[in-house]
């Protein structure tokens, strides 16, 4: 696997799937805290229709994070960088926030929850 599809991999798996799962966690009331059990109360009232706006809400913004952080790591290359392995994988993409999105992105071959979330 190339440095960059392992960086892809995190990104994916250890963020993005990460945030996504914590929201249907609450949402399935798998999640006993005090704060996530409010929340869960709050979505009671909705109809599924409405849940299922809600999940498009979070995986929007969420992927809008990752690719605006994605971004700024390709702006600011020249006073940081991002190794794996060894090898600045900012300089081994033509743009990290565009290997996110379409049929071959990381999303699509990374996260358990495809490119379109949950």
């Amino acid at each position: 696997m190339k440095n960059i599809d392992e960086f892809g991999q995190l990104i994916s798996k250890g963020l993005r799937d990460q945030a996504l799962g914590r929201c249907e966690d609450i949402i399935e009331r798998k999640v006993k805290s005090q704060e996530c059990l409010e929340i869960n109360d709050s979505l009671a009232s909705l109809t599924d229709e409405q849940i299922s706006v809600v999940k498009r809400l979070v995986t929007s913004c969420v992927d809008t994070g990752i690719h605006d952080f994605l971004y700024t790591l390709d702006e600011t290359q020249d006073e940081l960088s991002v190794s794996i392995n060894g090898e600045d994988i900012v300089k081994e993409s033509d743009g990290l926030n565009g290997e996110l999105f379409s049929d071959n992105g990381w999303f699509a071959k990374y996260s358990k929850y495809g490119e379109s979330g949950i």
